[in-house]
């Protein structure tokens, strides 16, 4: 088996794994989530999701460094071996040290003034919220420190043992709630201690994992100045990017709340729900793809790295499909099954809006992964990330001059499209390709896709009463076409026959 079968094999059985994850992550949280408003009561549960909310605002400065050092680690574990690896995690262990102390002391600092002069609280609760604020801040720390060693196991594609700490974690924190009310202390602040000792066991199963698998994670008192400043220079232009999106989301949010009130900034949290959910799909198929580009980006096998992020943006792109297809041809019937009666105005057009810009951020993934994949960070995250921004004033013309709260989402979508547009010009300069291969191996086969899977569904959406039969048979018709005209326009002869071998093994299995 050549080496990019075995790499194609691990990607496949990965994708699984953190499939297996997701769905044991999202029903025990859902289920955790309910159990903990009962025992904790509406007041506690509002303010420890306050304070958590205030400490998760920084999140996203871990998120960046954290794909910084996974990116570096991917590359030196390719170019160099074990002593690249060495060199990358010692740096990143010493990076994220540094950054847990700065935003703890920027975090307690706020957060206290915060608590004692704004937040909103019971008097009786505000020592308990004291109390839950610090342990959330100890639990982040804990978090950033994880960094090192799960890059290590995402370089190694161990994404085995990552899903089952997820799923370990997710029990544990449903373990949680039925160990509460046998503890005789407050309940707020006990349940925000006890949430912080599962991110120190986490960071400890990593560590443990690691150390004892992978050769290079071993400590090393000498520090390479220029790879220090070469992984915080990379982590800099990806903190830019961060930011950047999380000001395009609460820009358009504050836009409509100014405009149009609270109820359309419901809508707009609603459809952001199932965005979320949406992605977590898609994230499971990008995550084990992401250390292969970098991989193979170093090793300069590029024909691969093409051939990896144009497979993962046909992939993703039929997933998303396969599943948001029946919820915009019945997206009334389905809103009605989640959320009864009371669906605030609006919502129905912006999910159907929030999918299609989900398909635009999907494709721009994989783009991002070979610019990731290069360090080549400056360019992209600056001239994408300011396109994307040109979102909030056009919203906030279009809005003020009496415009629908839809054309506010509008231009998301269309400043993300130009974006992902001035991505594929900016990758040209990191990886030789063509806008007409894109356009031919990507684009219009999903579009093909996309076009011939609709007939059906619409077809029936059109010549139906809404109700259970019409949605059952959207959702059969539309699973049966979209992976059908998947399989026929999108995927390339070689994954036809990756694919006709596994239907075989397993065939063979059952006879």
């Amino acid at each position: 088996m050549t080496d990019n079968a075995q790499g194609n094999k691990r990607i496949a059985r990965n994708s699984l794994f953190m499939s297996l994850r997701m769905v044991f992550v999202l029903s025990l949280t859902f289920y955790a989530t309910r159990a903990v408003l009962n025992i904790l009561g509406e007041v506690d549960y509002g303010v420890y999701n306050t304070v958590c909310g205030f400490v998760s605002l920084f999140s996203f400065l871990n998120l960046s460094v954290s794909n910084g050092i996974q990116r570096f680690y991917n590359f030196e574990l390719d170019r160099n071996g074990c002593k690249g690896a060495c060199r990358v995690y010692n740096t990143a262990l010493r990076i994220q040290l540094i950054a847990a102390l700065l935003l703890v002391l920027v975090i307690e600092v706020i957060g206290i003034w915060y608590i004692n002069h704004k937040l909103v609280c019971p008097p009786e609760r505000l020592d308990a919220a004291m109390w839950a604020f610090h342990f959330s801040a100890v639990g982040f720390v804990l978090t950033i420190l994880q960094a090192p060693y799960s890059a290590a196991i995402m370089a190694h594609e161990k994404m085995d043992f990552y899903a089952m700490v997820s799923v370990l974690d997710a029990f544990l924190k449903l373990g949680i709630v039925f160990l509460l009310p046998y503890i005789c202390y407050d309940n707020l602040a006990t349940y925000a201690a006890l949430y912080a000792s599962i991110n120190l066991l986490n960071l400890l199963l990593y560590a443990f994992y690691a150390k004892c698998h992978f050769p290079e994670i071993v400590y090393r008192k000498l520090i390479d100045i220029h790879l220090f400043r070469s992984m915080i220079g990379f982590s800099g232009w990806n903190i830019f990017g961060s930011f950047s999106g999380i000001m395009k989301e609460q820009g358009i949010n504050l836009i409509i709340n100014f405009f149009c009130g609270p109820v359309v900034n419901a809508a707009r949290a609603l459809a952001a729900q199932v965005n979320a959910g949406l992605m977590a799909f898609v994230s499971n198929i990008i995550i084990p793809v992401r250390p292969q580009v970098v991989q193979s980006y170093a090793n300069q096998n590029y024909d691969r790295t093409l051939r990896l992020t144009y497979g993962v943006s046909r992939i993703t792109s039929c997933v998303i499909l396969l599943i948001t297809l029946p919820i915009m041809l019945d997206t009334h019937f389905i809103l009605q099954l989640w959320l009864g009666k009371n669906i605030p105005e609006y919502t129905e057009t912006f999910v159907i809006i929030v999918i299609l810009i989900s398909f635009v951020n999907n494709l721009n993934s994989a783009v991002s992964g070979v610019i990731h994949a290069s360090g080549q960070m400056m360019l992209y995250q600056t001239v994408s990330s300011s396109v994307s921004l040109m979102c909030i004033p056009t919203a906030y013309l279009l809005l003020k001059y009496g415009y629908s709260p839809n054309y506010a989402l509008l231009m998301v979508l269309l400043w993300t499209s130009i974006s992902q547009y001035v991505s594929l010009l900016i990758m040209k300069r990191v990886i030789s390709y063509t806008l007409a291969s894109y356009t031919r191996e990507v684009l219009w086969p999903l579009i093909k896709m996309a076009v011939l899977s609709a007939i059906i569904p619409v077809c029936i959406r059109l010549n139906m009463e809404e109700g259970w039969l019409r949605f059952l048979l959207i959702g059969f018709t539309s699973v049966i076409m979209t992976v059908l005209c998947s399989y026929l326009f999108t995927m390339q002869a070689s994954e036809k026959e990756m694919i006709k071998e596994y239907s075989r093994k397993i065939f063979q299995k059952w006879t």
